[in-house]
């Protein structure tokens, strides 16, 4: 096998090329980029030094590679400073190549370098004739005991009656307005609850009461919302009320229906439904909830039709619909010595592949989230250490996923389709050159096995006297086992994967144990993240351990679950009584902090539980430290949110029924998170998901891939399609990538344009969201988003040599800008809606001119001051707020927004224990408690976007230009804060800034990567007062002084080390 180093001493040159990687990847097989690119870095301990030329050589094998051999490509010495998106210009690549690949440097003084150590990529399956798998599944109804998995479902509303105030005929027509509803019961004090459950429905929606706190809001009847409100019961008289409402312009249909469902510890369950025995009013009087109030004077609830009855149709199934994952084997023969063996895989659904008994790769729900009915992607594996001479089994646990599995909100699985399939094909490549080749076909047979359910949003059921061992290895008897199902309704592209995979990234360890009930544990694991648990466990077969997920606590102790909504977020393990038994899930992930155990056999300890943390397997770029630990920790959350949300797509929360890649979360944040990690490859991978969804008309999707939430053309949330392409542009120069996109960026510009009327569009969308305490108008929003993508695609116009392109959108953009000034912004320079946001947005997207500028600033000011010094955006606003006062001369103003712990602010969720960011600012407030259930995420990135102004402002990194080819250091202190040090992995190599002030001395510590230059502004009082390692800067080695420029000495750099002095 060859082992790559990837990097080379020099020889003549103080170079060293290292990091050698091909489509942003590291050795990447089986892609299906025709002319690939590749990139290196160089490391040296001169300053100044930079690649004049280079060589890139390719061999089709290890050993011609290193006799210089390039029978594939010799790029000859080409005089060139590029390292990066170098594209192959070689033979033409075909299915199956395997390409290793080497380069060489000559520095700044044309020395050449040693050659690195060899890098490889393979080709993929290029052609639909190259891959002769067949799709295959299970789709035989699981057996009679597979239904013991699960209780049966006894919050159905079979029986239940729809009813409403007594008002003619409200299944028909009733009044607009609210109806209050109430209902007292008793529970023995004997019964020890074990669980309390209200499912509801409504036309149109309701907001349920138990003993006089709020407990839960629900909508509709498509389908039924299930609240638990095990917390609000206790033994005793109990209190129900039910605010609902019937909305509309016109009188139209009402009604509401529903069951409270209590179990308790022993004994028979107790039903509630809700009834004519309900008391009603249609005016809403003062504590009219709570358990004293008289309502003897209400009247009794009309009944009227059943459920399911019309005007109101059928309730959706409410049973929960969890097939087993099926298992499927095939064994065969090896009779000749192995070279090399490479399977490529794929799935409708989700897989797991083993050879021989072991697992076959690293990665987690493979092959990934796409729009299944357009593309479907494989990936690729060496697995020639996994097989043996003579004979080997190949087996496959296909599950749902999110092709037949739930998927977002509203308890609906199977967007895609209801039978999952497997492609699989191993290619064999012998010692005397001949191939064999093992397909999924007909010939492979199928059963189901320990799994009972696997659900990303449910969780899995595994019951492991079900084990089937040896399942996976030559010699296993299969002959009670089933053929398989073969083909496939949809014919979906089958690519290579283009992104990274899920993968386990890191193990955590539990914080804290309690027993809040007995028998009920709760494990902290001291960090909100998104994976699940291991388990380790002794105990009797048929033992049942139990294991439930929260983000929070309830103030009792308990897990609060709430906010999970319809996503049951369990995992259940069925033990087979056979000594120490350790098991993790492999098919659902959970965002938690929080693990309740119940029916472990003994009080489990610290060893019992390990957290598994998971996500896409971004490489980390950027760490920042600062000398306030609130801000660190919120820099720690920033990055917890990242993981904990970047699975596979960007998603906006990973705990409750959504996980969805909501766009405008995405383009939000996108820059902070280039600087947390090597997102290149990830959203090029999520770019295409973007653009598949793109609506004939050009509307961008509101999620990508786009199922569930089916809107588009929504401002701020559409305008992803042009914001993260250039953002990746400006990030690694990567011009491919608004290549292939800039058709559709063209596209939304054109949509956007239709849809406007005077280049102002309408109030339309989801406005700010999330915003406390300020409600911007959404068509202020909106155009001005539409003027800050139309001047992106001209700048992407303008990146690809598209300059007629540049100046129509430029004139564009300037046409929208004085439609923006007219319509919203007064000659005193304030905007429609004086907001925080209004004046952010107009201020970074560089609407306003002449003296609006500076007064929009004054207002911008005034804004925050009058919500005594605190923010009020929502996610849209925030991102541009605080760079909007940097920008204006407010550094002050925005440093002190950053500083703030008290509400609404990042420091009031950390000092109220927040290890993520928080989906909202009240979220969780102490004179409130939770926000509404039905929203209320504690892990959604969107507010983090912050991250960028602290890497670019506090701690100064920034690029001039693509790539970070010509990097800013541009520290600006304030704060109070004494050091500010940040590093990034640009793709030229490492960045470094580190500043500190003591004794009103302001050290800086710079490095820039070879083959790169900087401009550093150092804060100084003048020029002469500076010094580089102890010289005076001015004469300083590789220093040149450019100007002085607001209170910096501005000095031009290449890379090295450099350390800056100066006194303030």
């Amino acid at each position: 096998m060859l082992v790559f180093s990837g990097c080379a001493v020099s020889a003549d040159s103080g170079v060293t090329v290292k990091n050698l990687r091909c489509e942003y990847r590291v050795n990447p097989l089986g892609i299906d980029v025709v002319k690939p690119r590749l990139c290196w870095i160089l490391e040296s301990n001169q300053r100044g030094q930079m690649q004049s030329a280079y060589q890139v050589l390719v061999a089709s094998s290890e050993e011609r590679l290193k006799r210089n051999n390039a029978d594939l490509w010799n790029s000859g010495k080409v005089k060139s400073d590029q390292s990066i998106h170098i594209a192959y210009k070689g033979k033409e690549l075909t299915s199956r190549m395997r390409c290793y690949w080497k380069v060489r440097v000559w520095d700044k003084d044309d020395k050449v370098s040693a050659w690195s150590g060899p890098a490889l990529w393979t080709m993929g399956l290029l052609q639909a004739k190259d891959r002769q798998a067949k799709w295959i599944g299970y789709d035989a109804p699981a057996p009679p005991s597979y239904g013991e998995k699960s209780e049966s479902d006894l919050l159905n509303l079979e029986g239940c009656r729809w009813v409403w105030f007594p008002e003619g005929k409200p299944q028909k027509s009733a009044a607009i307005g609210k109806r209050f509803f109430r209902r007292k019961f008793k529970i023995n004090p004997d019964n020890k609850i074990k669980r309390a459950r209200f499912r509801l429905i409504a036309d149109n929606e309701g907001t349920l009461f138990v003993n006089g706190q709020e407990s839960g809001k629900f909508r509709s009847w498509k389908p039924a919302y299930t609240l638990d409100v095990t917390a609000r019961l206790k033994a005793g008289v109990n209190t129900l009320a039910i605010a609902a409402a019937n909305v509309g312009d016109a009188p139209n249909p009402a009604g509401l229906a529903g069951k409270l469902l209590v179990e308790f510890e022993s004994g028979d369950a107790v039903a509630i439904l809700i009834d004519n025995f309900w008391k009603v009013s249609n005016t809403e009087q003062e504590d009219w909830q709570g358990p004293d109030f008289d309502d003897t004077a209400w009247a009794d609830a009309e009944e009227m039709v059943e459920v399911g009855a019309q005007p109101w149709g059928k309730i959706e199934k409410q049973e929960l619909v969890l097939p087993p994952p099926p298992y499927l084997r095939r064994g065969f023969s090896v009779d000749k010595s192995i070279k090399r063996a490479v399977l490529y895989a794929s799935a409708l659904g989700l897989y797991e592949l083993h050879i021989n008994g072991k697992r076959v790769g690293e990665d987690y729900f493979t092959p990934g989230w796409t729009d299944y009915t357009r593309r479907v992607y494989y990936q690729t594996y060496d697995v020639t250490n996994l097989l043996q001479p003579g004979d080997n089994a190949i087996g496959a646990i296909l599950a749902d996923g999110w092709y037949a599995g739930y998927l977002g909100f509203g308890k609906k699985r199977e967007h895609y389709g209801s039978e999952p399939r497997l492609f699989v094909q191993l290619e064999i490549e012998h010692s005397n050159g001949s191939r064999q080749t093992v397909v999924t076909d007909k010939s492979w047979k199928t059963r189901y096995g320990p799994h009972l359910e696997a659900d990303f949003l449910m969780g899995e059921i595994y019951d492991a006297r079900r084990e089937m061992t040896g399942w996976d290895r030559p010699g296993f008897d299969d002959s009670a086992w089933q053929p398989v199902a073969v083909g496939t309704k949809l014919k979906p592209q089958v690519q290579s994967y283009p992104g990274v995979t899920v993968r386990e990234t890191q193990q955590i360890k539990p914080a804290k144990l309690t027993e809040p009930k007995k028998g009920a544990y709760v494990i902290d694991m001291g960090q909100n993240f998104a994976g699940w648990v291991r388990l380790k466990v002794r105990g009797r077969a048929g033992t049942k351990v139990v294991l439930r997920f929260a983000e929070m606590l309830n103030p009792d102790g308990t897990i609060y679950t709430k906010n999970l909504r319809e996503a049951r977020c369990t995992d259940t393990y069925i033990l087979k009584g056979k000594g120490e038994e350790v098991w993790q899930p492999a098919f659902t992930f959970h965002g938690f902090r929080y693990v309740e155990v119940t029916g472990c056999p003994r009080a489990p300890t610290p060893d019992t539980i390990t957290g598994i943390v998971v996500h896409s397997d971004t490489p980390p770029a950027g760490s920042f430290e600062c000398s306030n630990p609130m801000v660190n920790q919120l820099q720690r959350n920033i990055v917890w949110g990242q993981r904990g949300n970047f699975i596979e797509i960007p998603t906006d929360c990973p705990q409750r029924d959504e996980r969805l890649g909501w766009t405008g979360d995405a383009q939000i944040f996108i820059r902070t998170a280039t600087y947390n990690m090597d997102v290149g490859a990830f959203f090029t991978k999520w770019l295409i998901d973007l653009e598949d969804a793109q609506t004939k008309e050009g509307a961008f999707p509101d999620v990508a891939p786009h199922k569930v939430a089916m809107g588009s053309g929504v401002a701020a949330w559409g305008d992803a399609g042009v914001i993260c392409p250039w953002t990746i542009y400006k990030v690694y120069d990567d011009k491919r990538v608004v290549e292939k996109h800039y058709e559709s960026m063209k596209k939304w510009i054109d949509y956007l344009q239709k849809n406007s009327k005077d280049l102002l569009r309408p109030a339309h969308g989801y406005g700010d969201w999330v915003a406390v305490g300020s409600n911007t108008p959404k068509d202020v929003i909106a155009t001005a988003y539409f003027a800050y993508s139309t001047r992106l695609v001209s700048k992407t116009a303008a990146a690809i040599g598209k300059d007629e392109d540049a100046k129509k959108y430029e004139a564009l953009f300037q046409q929208i800008r004085a439609a923006f000034n007219k319509a919203y912004v007064s000659d005193d320079g304030r905007i429609k809606g004086d907001t925080q946001t209004c004046y952010a947005m107009a201020l970074y997207f560089d609407l306003l001119g002449g003296d609006k500028r500076e007064l929009a600033a004054n207002h911008l000011l005034e804004a925050v001051r009058k919500k005594n010094w605190h923010l009020s955006t929502g996610f849209v606003g925030l991102s541009y707020l605080l760079p909007a006062l940097t920008q204006t001369g407010n550094l002050d103003v925005a440093y002190r927004l950053l500083n703030n712990d008290t509400f609404p602010s990042w420091g009031y969720s950390i000092k109220n224990g927040a290890t993520t960011i928080w989906e909202r600012w009240d979220g969780w407030t102490e004179d409130k408690g939770f926000q509404d259930p039905g929203m209320n995420s504690f892990n959604h990135y969107a507010f983090g976007s912050v991250g960028r102004w602290m890497f670019g402002t506090v701690a100064g990194i920034d690029t001039k230009g693509p790539g970070y080819k010509q990097i800013i250091i541009r520290p600006q202190p304030g704060g109070g804060f004494s050091y500010a040090k940040a590093s990034y992995e640009s793709i030229h190599g490492k960045i470094v800034s580190d500043w500190k002030i003591e004794s009103r001395t302001f050290t800086l510590n710079v490095t820039i990567p070879s083959n790169t230059t900087a401009t550093v502004y150092v804060p100084a009082k003048d020029a002469e007062s500076v010094t580089e390692s102890g010289k005076p800067a001015a004469s300083s080695e590789g220093v040149k002084f450019l100007r002085m420029e607001a209170g910096k000495a501005v000095y031009e750099v290449g890379s090295g080390n450099y350390v800056f002095v100066s006194g303030t």
